[in-house]
């Protein structure tokens, strides 16, 4: 989405950052106050609406001692919950888009195809939509294979994290990074990185990057552990089996069929925007 905002290389960083210390200090008092209220987890767990997965359903009530002011609180968490659903819904279609656009995915001729009277990505949606509901669906018959499929989620998270953080604290103690002053008389080539005007300069982000990369191998090398002992067929964390097979069936696309098709990103290569032009008067 940064491709269709202005400013981006600010704009964007700024946006990610207001948003985790606004949703982080609000979500840190909620998690404070609901520890505060709850005064016995076995019963809210043993409670109705504990016995399908809803705790916080009879922390509000008892909490609150009024069914109408539970339920108010609980609309409000639906209601946000559509609203989250909503964003992650634009997100994830867009990225499915982008890939699809740069010829990465499967049936990318159809993926990657725009509405033109509502410049929307349908078909983008409609996989994004169906997915999810299907994953939903699988829940319905067991919660241990919809927790199977719902475990990828973390580990390819923080595996997609450490990759492009790795990466980056390579090219920082390489100087494979240059400055804007470096290329500002020249057009940028496709593989040619160049610092944005939202970085953290010198030793200083080399520690920034490195304690990322070693934190997110803690959680990814935790993400593939079960959470519980003694471990049995429901309580197995089966992340490393859907991770080697997204990995295999991914390579196994990609050597077939996607290397002949898929190159890489699409780059839009264009001049360095960092040195005014000055005008220069004339001598009469």
């Amino acid at each position: 989405m940064a491709e269709e905002i202005k400013n981006a290389s600010v704009v964007v960083p700024w946006s990610m950052l207001t948003t985790t210390l606004l949703n982080g200090s609000m979500g840190f008092g909620m998690v404070i106050a609901v520890l505060f209220v709850t005064t016995d987890v076995d019963a809210a767990l043993e409670s109705p609406t504990g016995s399908y997965g809803y705790p916080f359903m009879q922390i509000l009530y008892d909490a609150t001692g009024s069914k109408g002011g539970a339920s108010t609180m609980i609309a409000i968490d639906i209601l946000l919950a559509v609203c989250g659903t909503i964003a992650f819904l634009a997100t994830t279609s867009r990225l499915v888009w982008a890939f699809a656009r740069d010829r990465g995915l499967p049936g990318w001729r159809h993926v990657s195809k725009v509405r033109p009277e509502s410049t929307l990505p349908l078909y983008a949606v409609i996989i994004t939509s169906s997915v999810a509901c299907l994953i939903g669906l699988i829940n319905i018959g067991s919660s241990t294979a919809f927790n199977i499929v719902i475990s990828l989620g973390v580990c390819s998270l923080y595996a997609s994290y450490i990759i492009t953080e790795a990466l980056l604290l390579w090219h920082r103690l390489t100087g494979g990074v240059k400055s804007p002053r470096d290329v500002s008389s020249h057009t940028g080539e496709p593989n040619e990185l160049i610092w944005g005007p939202f970085h953290v300069p010198g030793i200083l982000g080399i520690i920034v990057n490195g304690f990322a990369v070693v934190f997110g191998l803690i959680i990814f090398f935790f993400s593939f552990w079960p959470v519980a002992t003694p471990v049995v067929a429901a309580t197995m964390n089966y992340s490393s089996l859907t991770m080697g097979a997204v990995v295999l069936f991914a390579l196994f696309y990609y050597v077939v069929w996607a290397r002949r098709t898929y190159k890489g990103p699409i780059v839009e290569v264009t001049p360095f925007p960092t040195v005014m032009e000055v005008p220069v008067r004339s001598s009469k």
